[in-house]
């Protein structure tokens, strides 16, 4: 009789002997999926505690063929909308947990195409943060670099990229404000990144399916244009347009102009394209001595940490940044393997955050 072999390594398959629950399940639970409920997840990790079983390491460069990752952005990456560095943070935190080294290269806007080759050359693989300009992207594709944007769009659909659901986002906010029974509701936004004119769609085709009926020229306000025509402040639009009137796109400065001069006039509502914007607007009403949001409602996007204590508390539609980041990174690695001629676009989820800064009509 062979004596009994206490050496053996518990399995997968004690564990689905101990607890009646299939492999295929047990594996979700050790990789933390959000479709196990909680009862099996205690029930399974009750099992691995008793049984011992080790979770084999994942071997985690098996198909990465690069070693670092390059985060290229613009002189915006300043601004202190926390957007940015809340990105930066979370490409951090998934590169290193499949061992690849980050570094951070700033491009200015006065570069040319020379400049920025000479500072991307040698690069193993981009990513570019909100930066989709064609001069950088046409550089990087020309010295064959594997590139994925984040939070932009290649026109030409070159480059793949990863944003947010904009356009989804932003009909899930207009329609609760319709739903709350606002139909004057004013967009108020700045014209120049597709991630901001994704928002502006999102708005529109809710007004549109609601049959609220929509007026662009009554119910946008576009910050740089406002500035321009109608403060005539050139300098002020110039500067909205380089992405140089700080985090709120100029908001602080153009928003007092328009209550002055009744521009906002009979709106119930204003969904603003930013958090940053939204907060610079409801401290633009408050000095004017309209109640937010008992006189006007106000809807950002973005859910930043500050939106949440604003007074009211800012109701604005949070973006997965855990989502949109591992989208990315992983998108980028799997690019630098392969060889092939396309590219796609991916919308990673974004989601509804109800607060007090919206006033119920009906």
């Amino acid at each position: 009789m062979q004596p009994e072999n206490k050496s053996k390594k518990p399995t997968l398959a004690d564990i689905e002997a101990l607890t009646g629950i299939s492999k295929s399940t047990i594996s979700r639970v050790l990789n933390n999926s959000k479709f196990v409920t909680p009862e099996i997840t205690t029930k399974v990790m009750a099992a691995i505690e008793e049984t011992g079983y080790k979770k084999n390491t994942p071997k985690l460069q098996t198909g990465i063929t690069i070693t670092r990752i390059t985060l290229v952005v613009g002189d915006y990456v300043g601004l202190s909308t926390g957007f940015y560095s809340y990105l930066i943070s979370h490409i951090k935190e998934e590169a290193q947990r499949i061992h690849l080294h980050v570094e951070l290269l700033v491009l200015h806007n006065t570069q040319n195409a020379e400049a920025v080759a000479a500072q991307v050359a040698g690069q193993e693989a981009i990513l570019l943060l909100g930066l989709d300009t064609p001069t950088v992207l046409k550089v990087i594709q020309a010295l064959g670099i594997p590139a994925v944007i984040i939070n932009g769009a290649d026109l030409n659909m070159v480059s793949s990229c990863v944003s947010p659901d904009y356009t989804l986002g932003a009909m899930m906010a207009t329609r609760h404000l319709i739903e709350a029974g606002h139909r004057d509701i004013r967009f108020i936004t700045a014209g120049y990144r597709h991630s901001l004119f994704q928002r502006k769609a999102g708005f529109m085709r809710a007004m549109e399916l609601t049959g609220t009926g929509f007026d662009a020229r009554s119910q946008v306000l576009t910050l740089e244009d406002y500035a321009r025509n109608q403060m005539q402040n050139e300098a002020l639009a110039a500067e909205i347009e380089a992405d140089r009137a700080g985090g709120d796109f100029g908001a602080a400065q153009v928003i007092p102009h328009a209550l002055s001069h009744g521009v906002l006039a009979g709106a119930t509502a204003l969904f603003c394209v930013s958090d940053m914007v939204a907060i610079s607007v409801m401290d633009c009403l408050r000095q004017a001595g309209i109640a937010v949001p008992e006189s006007v409602s106000v809807v950002g996007f973005d859910d930043l940490a500050i939106s949440s204590l604003t007074t009211p508390p800012l109701t604005t539609v949070r973006t997965d940044f855990a989502a949109l980041t591992k989208s990315a990174v992983h998108l980028l690695v799997t690019e630098t393997g392969q060889q092939h001629d396309y590219s796609v676009r991916i919308n990673t989820q974004v989601h509804f955050v109800a607060r007090q800064s919206v006033k119920r009509l009906k």
